[in-house]
């Protein structure tokens, strides 16, 4: 098992430093290239400090992506954005999010319409660990403060956005709880986050994920909890309902547990209200996987056990304990949802790239997982993917990567690449459960 209390003591540097490494041996011939652009370095980070990126669409080809950066030496690192109006053709210039004094660093984005938010974590302190969550919608000129009812720390916390209904929604973990806040579209602050969730004596809940069901009033909550005195981690849902201003929960139901490793949930509900989740697996210390789940929304009823998208392990460079980071996307047409699944790993004697696999029949049967980066480097270390369809069906995949040319520190060395399928993203090969 893990080491907890290790974890504990360094968990900000290895979360926010999730550039985590990994160096690959050679090209992996086992799972073929996606066919999809060649990848390129939209970061263009000076310092190649660009980490944790984030892909998100909005209608008529807009698309954003954010991450965090730190440009020059002795500067600080801020949250730094490109915009395409042309499905990923063309990018705008790097731009700053908003400019802070200290440490930026775990962005994610959101289209509400043809609007783009961004949220992200602040350091308080210098040399400190006190947090702080801010949002800001680009194009904007305010940056706005997200209180919490709990004081945060720079040890794995993020914000992650949704909306639904004329309400922007946030969530993230702080201690031993999870906090919810929401505003109107059209306003310009933020209440209090408050409670939602907190976990037992010694358990730690980490990374919760915000979807909004398609009738703007029923939220969806997944994050990863540890257990610290039974060394058990699990996966964890909660449901919520609005009701006025303030939202009313439901218990927390328990989606996988595991005496290995559990961990990066993401939700998303498609336009029938049906959830659909994945997260990563590890066990025997060395073998990974992506597990997916989906619950009906006419029987209320969750795929149990969860379904291995690949029956094949593959594995995560452990030295700075990190494991795979799991995306998902939907794309609906003629009552049809596709699901795809991105993620990053290396096979035995491979190099460790983003790889990608897709379900059209509710995750019954998935596609063999294709490589999007294809790195090929003997060096190379492509991590932390994510994706997004646009409004044509093809998908965008931008990632961290590095390789030789970056130097030789593969923890903090990297720039964020992207890539887009050439045409509707369609995968025929499937795997059978």
């Amino acid at each position: 098992m893990r080491d907890w209390a290790v974890y504990w003591r360094v968990g900000w540097l290895v979360l926010l430093l999730v550039v985590g490494a990994a160096a690959g041996v050679s090209a992996v011939a086992s799972d073929p290239d996606w066919g999809g652009t060649e990848p390129e370095n939209v970061s263009n980070s000076l310092t190649n400090k660009a980490w944790q990126p984030v892909i998100v669409s909005g209608p008529l080809g807009q698309m954003v992506v954010a991450w965090s950066d730190q440009m020059s030496d002795g500067v600080p690192r801020n949250i730094y954005v490109r915009r395409s109006y042309d499905s990923g053709r063309s990018w705008s210039a790097p731009q700053v999010v908003s400019e802070t004094a200290l440490m930026s660093a775990l962005p994610d984005a959101l289209f509400v319409g043809s609007r783009a938010f961004v949220a992200w974590v602040d350091q308080r302190t210098v040399g400190g660990e006190n947090a702080a969550i801010y949002e800001a919608e680009l194009e904007a000129t305010d940056t706005r403060f997200i209180p919490s009812s709990t004081s945060l720390l720079l040890m794995s916390t993020r914000p992650r956005l949704a909306a639904g209904a004329g309400k922007l929604h946030v969530v993230f973990n702080a201690g031993a709880n999870i906090l919810h806040a929401m505003r109107p579209l059209a306003g310009t602050t933020w209440p209090t986050a408050t409670r939602i969730y907190t976990s037992g004596i010694g358990a730690i809940p980490l990374f919760p994920v915000l979807a909004v069901g398609p009738d703007g009033s029923t939220l969806h909550v997944v994050w990863q909890e540890a257990d610290l005195g039974t060394e058990t981690e699990a996966i964890v849902y909660k449901r919520g309902q609005l009701s006025g201003t303030k939202a009313d929960w439901e218990s927390a139901l328990i989606l996988a547990t595991s005496d290995g490793h559990v961990f990066y949930p993401v939700v998303a509900a498609d336009s029938a209200g049906n959830l659909h989740v994945v997260w990563g697996e590890e066990v025997e210390e060395a073998d990974q996987y992506v597990r997916y789940t989906r619950c009906d929304i006419a029987s209320s009823q969750w795929i149990s056990p969860a379904v291995r998208i690949d029956a094949v392990p593959f594995s995560v460079n452990k030295q700075h304990t990190t494991y795979t980071h799991v995306d998902l996307a939907l794309w609906e047409t003629d009552n049809q949802v596709e699901v795809c699944v991105a993620w990053h790993g290396f096979r035995e004697g491979g190099a460790e790239d983003v790889l990608v696999s897709c379900s059209r029949d509710g995750g019954q049967t998935w596609s063999a997982p294709q490589n999007v980066s294809g790195s090929g480097y003997l060096d190379a270390t492509s991590i932390a993917p994510s994706i997004a369809f646009d409004a044509s069906g093809n998908l965008h995949a931008v990632w961290q990567e590095h390789n030789a040319e970056m130097g030789t520190n593969v923890v903090e060395n990297t720039q964020v690449y992207y890539a887009h399928s050439l045409k509707r993203f369609f995968l025929p090969l499937v795997m059978r459960k």
